[in-house]
């Protein structure tokens, strides 16, 4: 199966960013904190180290099966039945990750600001704004993050306003616990990168791919530093305790009585992050699907997926403590397999199969 519809290496790049964020910076700073203390903001060096690595390894892929996704040309590299067990654990994991994408938001906005709104009506309506995205391709997904990533940007600099209320001393003394615990607070959500697997092919010029994954991933890891050190010189230890860290954030600015209360930005910048990342993630699911069945349109299955989607949400997630359980035990590996050790091991036996012809037709010649 492959799309008609192009985007550049720049649109994916852009599309990217909000991908990558929008779930993990409201909910992080706490998990970090939990683990690495007053270091917990340093936890990007790894960020960037792993997803280096990650981002290398599915270009090469893409380099020597261009024109194909991760779903086509595992066929190729370990068979097709393989293969298809192989796909069918990354269905599970895309539809998981939707299903604990959208239970996050939802959770969010019930609970701070729509407090009387069912969730299930939350949960509906963001499955439904992205499937009506989705069934149009990935075009208008790319040019719609593109019109929208500056509403996901701009509240970010806002938050430069609380540079009176920082204290640096929360910083200090940094590793006072060696370096153990801030690779303890490493979460392996750098791995959602996998998702270039199945926008890559789609690439105009996919000589940019690799170049602007690289720069979507450094954008990523200094916003991800940012507002870590912000939560960390503005709440200190406290940070650890905090559901939302940066929802505090937004409703401490305070600039000449004047920019005050703030937090309806941090809900435009959430709505808008989380409805790119949905529409991506659920883009993905749906080609992958049709792959798995070796169908040519993936579109007949994309609002059946979206009700499955929301089963997971509810069926996965009974409450917000299962869920944040669930993000700092299960996701990590969830993301480490998925995102690093199954595309390496692809690319090892790719480079290998691809090898073994080269030295049976020296020996031929020497023969």
């Amino acid at each position: 199966m492959q799309e008609k519809g192009q985007i550049s290496a720049l649109q994916m790049g852009i599309m990217m960013f909000p991908f990558m964020l929008a779930i993990n910076f409201l909910v992080y700073p706490t998990i970090a904190a939990q683990y690495a203390g007053n270091d917990f903001w340093l936890v990007g060096f790894f960020h960037f180290l792993f997803g280096s690595v990650i981002i290398y390894i599915l270009t090469k892929l893409h380099k020597l099966y261009p024109h194909q996704t991760l779903s086509e040309y595992s066929e190729k590299i370990i068979g097709k039945f393989p293969a298809k067990l192989l796909m069918f654990l990354y269905l599970f994991y895309f539809l998981h990750s939707l299903g604990a994408s959208i239970r996050q938001y939802a959770e969010f906005v019930t609970g701070t600001f729509l407090f009387r709104t069912p969730i299930l009506l939350i949960l509906i309506s963001i499955v439904l704004l992205a499937a009506i995205t989705v069934r149009c391709g990935v075009e208008v997904i790319a040019r719609s993050a593109t019109i929208l990533v500056p509403l996901f940007v701009i509240p970010l600099t806002m938050l430069i306003l609380l540079l009176p209320d920082l204290h640096i001393k929360h910083v200090m003394p940094i590793l006072s616990h060696g370096i153990i615990p801030v690779v303890k607070a490493t979460q392996w959500w750098i791995g959602n990168f996998i998702v270039i697997a199945y926008l890559l092919p789609y690439l105009s010029n996919p000589e940019s791919g690799r170049k602007a994954s690289m720069f979507t991933l450094t954008a990523v890891v200094v916003t991800g530093t940012y507002i870590n050190l912000l939560c960390l010189m503005l709440l200190g230890p406290d940070t650890s305790v905090k559901i939302y860290p940066v929802h505090v954030l937004f409703r401490y600015v305070s600039f000449a009585n004047f920019f005050e209360n703030m937090e309806a930005l941090l809900l435009v910048m959430w709505v808008v992050g989380c409805f790119i990342r949905v529409a991506v993630f659920y883009y993905v699911a749906s080609v992958s699907l049709a792959q798995w069945l070796n169908l040519e349109n993936y579109r007949s299955f994309v609002f059946p997926l979206g009700l499955l989607i929301v089963v997971f949400s509810l069926w996965d997630f009974p409450d917000v403590s299962a869920m944040g359980v669930f993000f700092r035990t299960a996701y990590p590996f969830e993301q480490l397999l998925t995102g690093l050790v199954i595309p390496l091991f692809l690319l090892l036996i790719a480079l290998l199969r691809r090898k073994k012809p080269e030295q049976v037709s020296v020996n031929e010649t020497n023969h």
